[in-house]
């Protein structure tokens, strides 16, 4: 087992692992044994297990909306702004997700990521409606729409196809501009 990995390796291992099994299979035996590393490597790179968590939740918020959220802030029409939140939101991977969501329902360090997540995808959200028809309480309700319609995709079972969450996303988008007297996009 003399495999060279990062750190990145690791928390890319454990999205792996959490789109696999639900969160109890997150453990540092699987883990280093997916990576195919001893415990040793493991401990190069973290003190223990509970700070590999608390990193790989501080990673898989930078990554999976910090960074998404700013590069989407970064489009300046409206429009393609929310197509490309769609196409964002698609390319989650939605089982580890939708594991780290099970999981925040008793871990309250989980827990707080979990919200800062839903927080902040919320807000990217919200700001690209408010653009795109001025309306703030719509923006508001749509947000909110839109966020339960990716956590109730992420937890439904079986999980469908991706095209049934983007085709849902873009009908819940084709509804509040019909409403506001707007054309629908793509």
């Amino acid at each position: 087992m003399a495999t060279l990995v990062t750190r990145d390796d690791y928390f890319d291992a454990a999205i792996e692992i959490l789109s696999t099994t639900d969160h109890g299979g997150l453990k540092q035996a699987p883990l280093c044994a997916r990576l195919q590393v001893t415990t040793g490597s493991f401990y190069n790179y973290f003190g223990s297990w509970a700070c590999f968590r608390t990193e790989f939740l501080r990673r898989w918020l930078e990554r999976q909306t910090l960074e998404l959220a700013a590069s989407a802030r970064r489009e300046t029409s409206p429009a393609r702004r929310m197509e490309i939140l769609i196409d964002f939101a698609c390319a989650l991977p939605h089982r580890a997700e939708s594991s780290i969501r099970g999981w925040a329902h008793n871990d309250p360090e989980v827990r707080a990521v979990q919200e800062t997540v839903d927080e902040h995808r919320y807000a990217v959200v919200h700001e690209a409606v408010t653009a795109l028809v001025g309306d703030d309480d719509a923006a508001r309700d749509f947000a909110r729409l839109a966020l339960y319609t990716l956590a109730g995709y992420q937890q439904s079972l079986p999980m469908q196809d991706i095209e049934t969450l983007r085709w849902s996303l873009r009908r819940v988008l084709d509804l509040l501009l019909t409403h506001h007297g707007r054309t629908c996009i793509a």
